[in-house]
């Protein structure tokens, strides 16, 4: 066959939109072929870094704040001696009053009756002292954290685990600790124990697992369960807020 314009062509020609038979080029807007970049904003889980440690329940550290100094304790301990001995002082000025005037009198039976109310008299107030040792000391304690005498020195006494009042029991223990403590040794050693001691524990704290700390300005303290005080929500209700 004769072509008029030249040898016969090479091939059939690619149709439009066929792969071209040579290299193919590199496409401009192609992913890279190195290290992907990463990510700008990548999520994050949980954040775990950026919250405070807990106060409550954190390992070697101390729940409830700042450690009372002994100085502060010892401020506590005479207020709450010092409220049922100035009661004890009072009532004793009165017996001994009560006694004098019938002494001068010179009536047997007057002195016989005298001395039988003053015995029941006595006996009644060592009663009420005691009650009221038991219901500072150890009620008072144990459920709100502070004596009378630590409210004004504005310390507590709470749990070194929980940072929580220790309840009537553990606080009735650690005032029988500290009872025990002074008549083995003869001396108050236990109660000397925080000006050496890291947590300043006495020895009592130490059994009982308890920590003596500064109460914050502004943070009240738990109230004394008593008259006026608003119903606890019942189990399962969520609480207002």
């Amino acid at each position: 066959m004769n072509y008029p314009y030249g040898g016969p062509p090479s091939g059939p020609q690619q149709p439009y939109g066929g792969p071209p038979s040579g290299p193919q080029p590199q496409q401009p807007f192609g992913p890279p072929s190195g290290p992907q970049p990463q990510q700008p904003y990548p999520p994050q889980q949980g954040y775990p870094q950026q919250y405070p440690p807990q106060p409550y329940g954190a390992p070697g550290a101390h729940p409830a704040g700042q450690l009372a100094e002994w100085g502060t304790r010892v401020l506590g301990y005479l207020i709450d001696g010092a409220i049922p001995g100035a009661a004890y002082v009072i009532l004793y000025i009165v017996m001994m009053s009560v006694i004098a005037g019938t002494a001068s009198s010179g009536s047997e039976s007057g002195m016989q009756t005298a001395g039988i109310v003053v015995l029941i008299v006595g006996l009644l107030a060592y009663l009420a002292l005691a009650v009221f040792t038991i219901w500072n000391l150890c009620y008072r304690r144990g459920t709100t954290g502070q004596t009378l005498g630590q409210k004004v020195a504005k310390i507590k006494t709470v749990s070194e685990a929980t940072g929580q009042p220790i309840g009537f029991g553990n606080a009735f223990l650690r005032q029988i600790c500290h009872i025990v403590d002074s008549a083995i040794c003869g001396l108050p050693i236990g109660w000397l124990a925080p000006l050496w001691d890291d947590k300043k524990q006495t020895w009592a704290d130490k059994i009982v697992k308890t920590v003596v700390v500064v109460v914050p300005e502004g943070q009240q303290t738990p109230q004394a369960p008593g008259y006026g005080q608003p119903p606890q929500p019942g189990y399962g209700q969520p609480q207002q807020w």
